[in-house]
């Protein structure tokens, strides 16, 4: 398991985030799906599915990620092209940048995707500075490249979880590294912190010192019926000064 290169031995906190429609304004998988998937009102449906738990949410995930039958490389131009990110996440990551703050993604999306969408709008270096830790991809059977048009790959999940990826393990796991590193150092264990909005985040509420969840969305929802303290926010400038204030 590697780690941003920005991280120290004497680390204060370490940011995790979801990535589509919490550092981005769109959802990219929700996007291609309704474009070039099987369209926004199945989507729709297997989202309140989800919701309902009708579903799991990595049954709802596979179902919609593999309708989509545009080729993996035409799926990221598509996303460069359309996917915007949020305006103060910038400001963040500049900011966590210059005082050793690593940044971890957790998403229920496809890691080579988003490491694409990264080094698109931040920089190469984006990656060196951001771990991405989200599902893969892969040829299915009868195709010849996950770049082949009809249906050519297949999402690959990260675990065995109902989530696919669940954050919340994931968060666990990183976070006693980082305690690790400050306790070989004698320092004080580092704040983690999430920022989140939608069904894919719920395992990761409670497993922070502070969360992060995105008006209006499901998360915040979630948060008030089980009485989870969260800080509701719009945009990534509330989370930057929340933050700095610590």
């Amino acid at each position: 398991m590697s780690f941003p290169g920005c991280v120290n031995l004497n680390l204060r906190m370490i940011f995790f985030t979801d990535f589509d429609g919490t550092v981005t304004h769109e959802d990219v998988p929700d996007l291609l799906v309704a474009t070039y998937g099987y369209g926004l009102e199945k989507l729709r449906e297997s989202n309140q599915a989800a919701l309902n738990g009708r579903m799991t949410y990595r049954e709802a995930c596979q179902e919609q990620l593999e309708s989509i039958r545009l080729g993996f490389n035409k799926c990221i131009d598509k996303a460069l092209i359309l996917v915007q990110l949020d305006p103060g996440f910038l400001a963040f990551y500049e900011w966590a940048g210059s005082v050793g703050v690593p940044i971890v993604v957790l998403s229920g999306g496809l890691t080579p995707m988003i490491e694409a969408m990264l080094k698109h709008m931040l920089g190469h270096e984006a990656l060196d500075r951001i771990k991405v830790v989200a599902n893969d991809v892969a040829v299915r059977d009868g195709f010849g490249s996950v770049d082949e048009d009809g249906g050519a790959w297949r999402v690959v999940f990260r675990d065995d979880s109902v989530y696919g990826n669940d954050k919340g393990r994931a968060i666990v796991s990183y976070a006693s590294h980082f305690e690790g590193i400050n306790t070989c150092n004698n320092s004080k264990r580092p704040i983690s912190l999430f920022a989140g909005d939608g069904v894919s985040d719920l395992s990761a509420a409670g497993k922070t010192d502070l969360l992060f969840a995105k008006r209006g969305e499901d998360l915040v929802q979630y948060c008030k019926q089980k009485q989870l303290p969260f800080i509701e926010f719009t945009n990534w400038e509330n989370i930057l000064k929340t933050t700095q204030d610590l």
